[in-house]
């Protein structure tokens, strides 16, 4: 009896120290497993969004940059229709010269070409020939033949230009050659040289939407060199002058000759 109280006691203490081992690896295990975990760290919503923000609109406006610059420049280098025509060619009218007293005028025709907005070349020629007769109680006659020849040479330079306006300089020069021949061996020749500069306008067309079209005139300051000479009897005359003159007036157009140029 005495033994089985013994192994029973010993049965429940053996009990109890189970128990009280299992609550207290419960205990231990409870707090790491209730341990909740760190909360995640608030990400920086608001800077991003602004670096974010930032970096797009940065990036937007550099790609707005790039395709807008060039008609940004093309705006400020093409205000005006001066402007439209540089680098393009010109044919028309560059002017009228005369020869020596008696001698026909040969008109000029000929190109400019814009080199860059401020310098442009003039290039041109005119020439001009004539013959006929004359019948009185039918009887013809030879009346003298005419000739003319000259060439052009200028470097218009285009000072300030806005809308339809362009402010030009142009320095030229004009080189000619001219005569009669007739009846029998009566003949006269004609030498022409000038030298000078003119000041003064083109005005394009766009006010009608054709800036290809323009019209010049000016004022300006030349030196003349002019001789004759007349067979037979190897007569003759020279004459130099120097002084202001008044160039083509652009409204010619409407009276006599068309003072103009056209752009392609």
């Amino acid at each position: 009896m005495n033994k089985l109280r013994i192994v029973g006691c010993l049965a429940g203490l053996a009990g109890v120290l189970s128990t009280s081992s299992v609550f207290a690896q419960t205990a231990d295990a409870a707090p790491a497993a209730a341990a909740p975990a760190p909360p995640p760290q608030p990400a920086p919503a608001p800077a991003a969004t602004a670096d974010a923000s930032a970096s797009t609109s940065g990036s937007a406006q550099v790609g707005m940059a790039l395709p807008g610059a060039a008609p940004q420049a093309a705006a400020v280098a093409g205000n005006s229709d001066h402007d439209a025509v540089v680098g393009r060619l010109a044919v028309g009218y560059l002017g009228r010269t005369m020869a020596a007293d008696g001698v026909p005028a040969a008109p000029v025709i000929g190109i400019r070409y814009w080199l860059s907005d401020m310098l442009g070349i003039d290039a041109g020629i005119g020439f001009g020939f004539g013959s006929g007769s004359n019948k009185v109680g039918g009887v013809s006659t030879d009346i003298p033949s005419t000739r003319a020849f000259i060439l052009h040479g200028g470097v218009p330079l285009s000072l300030a230009s806005a809308g339809h306006f362009s402010f030009q300089v142009v320095p030229e020069l004009n080189l000619g050659f001219a005569g009669t021949s007739g009846p029998g061996d009566a003949s006269t020749s004609a030498f022409h040289l000038d030298v000078g500069a003119r000041a003064g306008a083109e005005i394009h067309f766009g006010f009608i939407d054709v800036p290809q079209l323009s019209l010049q005139g000016g004022v300006g300051l030349r030196m003349n060199v002019d001789s004759t000479g007349a067979d037979p009897g190897d007569n003759g005359t020279s004459r130099f002058s120097i002084g202001t003159n008044v160039g083509d007036n652009p409204w010619n157009i409407f009276t006599s000759n068309v003072a103009a140029l056209y752009y392609f």
